[in-house]
């Protein structure tokens, strides 16, 4: 075995104590990583999909290490989504632009729409999240709230003569 084996297995070995000549006790301390991955959700979610509300439990996939740390998949749809998708704090406006831009990758392939539709009403978020998504594809000619603002300001600057 060469010097450098002898160097990278003393390196590796984590019982491996080195001297410090700056430290009080002349022993160097290794600094140890840990890195632990909890999932700490609590409370309902919707599927980006279908919208069905489950706990969180609902959305796990089992694996042979234990379950899933990246991905869900809906007990209804079947589909599988990012936890980071499903857990997502989105306001209707939101989940529109998210929608839109995963439309592109066969997100309403992936939607039964009727019972989306249906759902989308329930909670309240049905015509917020289409004005939306129709003003991302392009289809709606309802101006924002920022356009209707400026159009507002002009309006008033042309009635006082500020502009012409």
């Amino acid at each position: 075995m060469g010097k450098w084996d002898r160097e990278q297995t003393a390196k590796e070995d984590k019982q491996q104590t080195t001297l410090n000549p700056k430290s009080p006790s002349f022993i160097k301390v290794k600094q140890q990583t840990k890195t632990d991955i909890t999932l700490m959700h609590t409370g309902e979610y919707y599927c980006p999909f279908c919208l069905h509300l489950g706990k969180i439990e609902q959305y796990l996939i089992s694996t042979k290490k234990g379950y899933n740390k990246g991905l869900g998949k809906c007990p209804e749809c079947k589909n599988q989504m990012q936890f980071k998708s499903l857990t997502a704090p989105w306001t209707p406006e939101q989940f529109a632009e998210w929608a839109y831009s995963y439309s592109a990758s066969g997100y309403w392939q992936k939607v039964p729409f009727n019972k989306f539709n249906s759902r989308l009403k329930q909670i309240g978020w049905l015509e917020r999240f289409w004005i939306r998504y129709k003003q991302l594809k392009g289809t709606d000619k309802t101006e924002t709230y920022e356009e209707q603002l400026y159009r507002q300001q002009e309006e008033q600057a042309r009635a006082e003569g500020l502009i012409t």
